[in-house]
């Protein structure tokens, strides 16, 4: 019972180390972390929130392999410590992925969000989520070749395999990574970023971006749902980003009537003068206001302009106030907005023929009346004296005859 007594003291004595250590380590840590959470520098906080909860854990998982060893030690048992030693190597290694995967999600909000007391420039969320991923990713990459040569496997045998591996699952997944190369594209060249308003007519994608990724970007359409699109799409479509635009245009024709054509000069003058007195119209950009043509029904006056305001709503508002105003100096010169008419205009013969052809038709229709007053009035006097008398006085309704009730039945 002495080795057993031995063994269960260095247990006990490992376990108590292994409690101090991790309540040291748990009490510092968090006195750092709060401290360096005020901290100018970015940095300093995403770096202690990532090792911190991973350091905790490697120091129990490094405890519990000491103490696996020290069994297999006193049991003889050789193969135990080649096994402990390479899971403890890959344990390790998942400890650190995951403190270097919170490292960086702490480092990306730092970068777009930075301290009260830091004096650097907040980063797009876009360009501080290409970062995180890229250098997660080579994190993890690196990560799994060190585990794949812990577990035995040669480098070159991964070289030679990743060679036509690689051929072939490019081959089965070129779409994928397509639209891997696409975003890293979107990401360098960044011609929008999260947040912006996007459209392509020949996609028909239009709406606000939620989220660039690796192979989809997310926008939100304005109707409401998602639209998930592709990222190689981006290098094969022309995109629009009206967020980014200075000024917008103002582009309307006003449609006057023929009849006013004495006024279209001065309509046109008191137009430009609106508009180059107006505080919301961008005095840099150009303004144009003319007579533009001679439409199928009306006169064509071409209203070219640029607001300050790029807000779609806002846009309107001054838009509804421009064109009410246009309203007012039309209506003081007294002339109209012209509406799509026609005229037909019939030869002179044709006007005047027409009342003698009503009065033909008169004529014959009182002709054809006096006829038929004729024909019945001759009817009346062939009748006979006894006749009329009946016809006067038509006497008692005669009795229907019973023969015809029982045919009836």
């Amino acid at each position: 019972m002495a080795p057993y007594s031995g063994l269960d003291r260095a247990t006990r004595a490992d376990t108590a180390d292994r409690v101090i250590v991790d309540i040291a380590l748990h009490f510092v840590l968090n006195r750092m972390e709060r401290r360096l959470r005020n901290s100018p520098r970015r940095w300093d906080d995403p770096i202690l929130h990532g090792l911190r909860l991973p350091l905790r854990w490697w120091v129990w998982v490094t405890a519990l392999m000491v103490g696996l060893g020290v069994i297999g030690n006193h049991f003889e048992i050789e193969r135990l410590n080649i096994v402990l030693s390479r899971v403890g190597a890959l344990i390790t290694l998942l400890l650190v992925a995951w403190g270097g995967i919170r490292l960086f999600r702490r480092l990306e909000q730092r970068l777009v969000f930075p301290p009260g007391n830091c004096h650097a420039k907040p980063v797009d969320p876009t360009s501080a989520s290409a970062l995180s991923k890229i250098v997660g990713a080579i994190l993890i990459v690196t990560l799994i070749l060190i585990g794949l040569q812990i577990l035995g496997v040669s480098m070159s045998s991964i070289l030679a395999m990743g060679g036509f591996g690689g051929l072939v699952i490019g081959f089965a997944a070129r779409d994928v990574i397509a639209n891997f190369f696409g975003g890293m594209v979107v990401h360098l060249d960044k011609p929008f970023v999260v947040g912006d308003w996007i459209r392509s007519p020949e996609r028909q994608i239009e709406g606000i971006v939620e989220d660039i990724g690796w192979r989809l970007t997310t926008v939100r359409t304005f109707a409401g749902p998602p639209l998930y699109v592709p990222n190689a799409w981006f290098s094969q479509i022309s995109v629009e980003t009206p967020t980014r635009m200075v000024s917008r245009r103002l582009w309307e024709t006003i449609s006057l009537r023929y009849q006013d054509i004495g006024a279209i000069e001065n309509v046109a003058r008191d137009i430009r003068n609106l508009l180059l007195e107006h505080e919301e119209i961008n005095q840099d950009e150009l303004i144009t206001v003319n007579f533009s043509t001679y439409g199928q029904y009306s006169l064509d006056i071409i209203v070219y302009a640029f607001t300050h305001e790029t807000d779609w709503q806002r846009f309107h508002e001054i838009k509804q106030d421009i064109l009410l105003k246009i309203r007012d100096i039309i209506d003081s010169h007294g002339a109209e907005l012209a509406i799509p008419a026609s005229r037909v205009y019939f030869p002179d013969g044709i006007r005047h023929q027409e009342p003698e052809r009503d009065h033909a038709d008169n004529e014959e229709r009182d002709t054809t009346s006096h006829r038929d007053r004729d024909t019945t009035s001759s009817r009346t006097e062939r009748r006979s004296p006894d006749d009329q008398r009946r016809h006067s006085n038509p006497g008692p309704r005669q009795t229907e005859d019973p023969q015809d009730d029982d045919s009836d039945a």
